[in-house]
């Protein structure tokens, strides 16, 4: 460990990209599996293992890649370290670099599957749901099954977030859309978040929390 005091930023590896690109020199990283999104009851959990390995470390303070996450942080804290965290639902609004943009978007088609270059690499599309599904019933009960999960959905909306040529994955977003008979759309994403996150200064997009206090649901109620 330096003896200058940095920042350790835990984040979603699916967003690991997006968070480098801000390295200073003054930050350390550490990402963690996509698989926690799937099961946000162990989300904290993991979490909590992650900021108690560095109880005795001498970081300026921990920064969380997560929004509230289906509650998923709820509970976690640190007796050593101030945490300091987005304050939005889930991490789509750091993908659009904002908590505003992604609730207009809610507006304009609220039943929109996101999809980013790092979800389709390291997290799940609906093709890849689809045939993890199929590992365990046939062809026609999986299609039924991936179908009836996500029959609510009507677009796909890839984000570009600037950090890798688009190609490759607007073919695989075009083909999730194909598979799953919804329209097909791509939004600008924005660095602001991702940026505040690691560099400051953390204003009313963020919550401080200090030592010893736990994240709350009710910290996230009126947005």
């Amino acid at each position: 460990m330096k003896n200058e005091r940095i920042l350790l930023v835990l984040g979603c590896s699916v967003m690991e990209q997006e968070l480098r690109q801000f390295q200073n020199g003054q930050t350390e990283f550490k990402f963690l599996d996509y698989g926690l999104h799937r099961t946000p009851e162990h989300m904290a959990q993991a979490l909590q293992v992650e900021i108690d390995q560095v109880s005795g470390e001498k970081y300026d303070g921990i920064v969380l890649g997560y929004g509230l996450c289906s509650n998923g942080i709820v509970g976690v804290q640190s007796q050593t370290h101030t945490l300091i965290i987005p304050r939005i639902h889930d991490c789509i609004s750091l993908f659009l670099g904002s908590l505003e943009r992604y609730r207009q978007q809610s507006s304009i088609n609220p039943g929109t599957y996101y999809l980013t270059p790092g979800w389709i690499e390291r997290g799940q599309t609906p093709i890849s749901k689809y045939e993890d599904y199929a590992k365990s019933y046939d062809e026609e009960t999986a299609q039924w099954v991936i179908h009836e999960e996500l029959k609510h959905y009507t677009r796909i909306a890839l984000i570009d977030t600037g950090v890798r040529p688009l190609e490759l994955y607007r073919k695989v977003a075009r083909k999730n859309a194909e598979f799953l008979g919804v329209s097909y759309e791509e939004l600008p994403g924005s660095p602001m978040l991702f940026k505040e996150l690691v560099c400051g200064p953390w204003g009313k997009n963020f919550l401080i929390i200090e030592k010893g206090q736990s994240i709350e649901q009710d910290m996230f109620l009126d947005l």
